[in-house]
This record gives C-alpha cells, structure tokens and sequence, in this order.
C-alpha cells in the first residue's frame, strides 16, 4: 500500500469547540463506528497536512495525541477557531474541518487543496449548497489571518460575513461532479434524530 500523500505546505485544524446545543451532548465525542467523530477527523487530516491540531477546549481534547489550541478570542464561534488555528499556523495554507461532517472523505480534502494552491484567491471553499451556505471545510493563505481580525475587531464573527469580505476561490458544482464526488460528503450532525439516521451510512 502506497503511503498517503501529505502537503507540507498545508496545516491541518479539527473545529470541535461549538456548544453542541441542539444535539444535547459534545458532538466531536460521539462514536462513529469505532472511533469518535473528532478522532475521524484528525485521522482524515493527518492523511492530508504536515500538522494536525485541534481547536476547542484544552482539557476536553488532550487525550486526542494531537495539540489543542484554545480560541484566543473567546465567544466568537467558527471564525474564534480560524483566528486561532491561522495565529498558531506555520505554513502558507491552513485546512479547517469541522468536527462534524463523518462522511468526509480525505480524497475531497487532498482535491481542496489542489485547487488552493493553483489559486491567489485568499480562501478555496467546496460549492455552496442548502441555503446558499459553505459547507465548513476550507483552506485559508496565511495572509487571511488579518482578514479574519479585522473582522472579529468590528464585531462580526460570522464566517459568511468573513468570506463576503475576502478573495475566494469557489468549486463550482460542475467542477465537483466531475471530479467524482458525492454530495453526502457534506452531511452534517446537528441533532439526536440526524446522529442516528447517519450512522448506517458510516464506512469504516
């Protein structure tokens, strides 16, 4: 078995610091199969970057075998958690995952990639689906991190306000077909009755 391509211009960062309200218990903790979803998530990155962490509370994730970075801005939802990871980030691109999307692939992630580095554009996101929102998985230049700043200074730490505010480069849904994938990749886990209709779609 070949052994799995890594960036080494790439850093990898598992979003698991959200309160988990609707589902009623830590999402990144759930088990999924026979790991637990935030476990999945570093391995899936681990296949991809140089480096893994992840962001959340330190005390919760240690136990992990990855570093845990803390929200220097505390309060400030997903973005807190991209200012986080880019502010701690060695390398030129940065590859945020939210904990809970079980059924991402690294194949997806690794093709992210590719397509930030043939771009200048600040930020590479997957197309936009319900709603007209970005799935959150996507892969930042360093040179975001003021972007994300000055977006947390004037008060708004929406990562849809970020991105309306920076250079993008989006995979149109055409670009994403052809490439193979499904969009089931992008299933999210937000409540109890969503956990459990997912679970016989795990592959191990």
């Amino acid at each position: 078995m070949s052994r799995p391509r890594r960036f080494s211009r790439v850093s990898g960062f598992v979003l698991a610091g959200g309160a988990s309200r609707r589902m009623g218990t830590d999402k990144a903790c759930l088990p999924f199969g026979r790991e637990r979803l935030v476990d999945r998530q570093i391995r899936l990155l681990r296949a991809v970057c140089c480096t893994v962490a992840v962001i959340g509370p330190a005390a919760k994730f240690a136990g992990t075998g990855a570093p845990v970075y803390e929200d220097m801005i505390p309060g400030k939802g997903p973005l807190g958690g991209i200012h986080a990871g880019l502010h701690g980030a060695h390398t030129e691109f940065s590859l945020f995952l939210s904990c809970d999307m079980p059924l991402m692939e690294a194949r997806f992630l690794r093709y992210l990639c590719e397509q930030a580095f043939a771009s200048p554009a600040f930020t590479t996101l997957p197309p936009a689906w319900a709603g007209g929102r970005y799935p959150l998985c996507l892969v930042l230049r360093r040179r975001a991190l003021a972007r994300v700043v000055s977006c947390l200074e004037s008060g708004q730490s929406q990562v849809g306000r970020f991105l309306s505010r920076t250079s993008r480069r989006v995979i149109t849904k055409a670009e994403f077909a052809r490439a193979g994938f499904s969009t089931r990749i992008f299933c999210n886990l937000n409540t109890p009755e969503e956990y459990e209709r997912m679970r016989p779609l795990w592959v191990q």
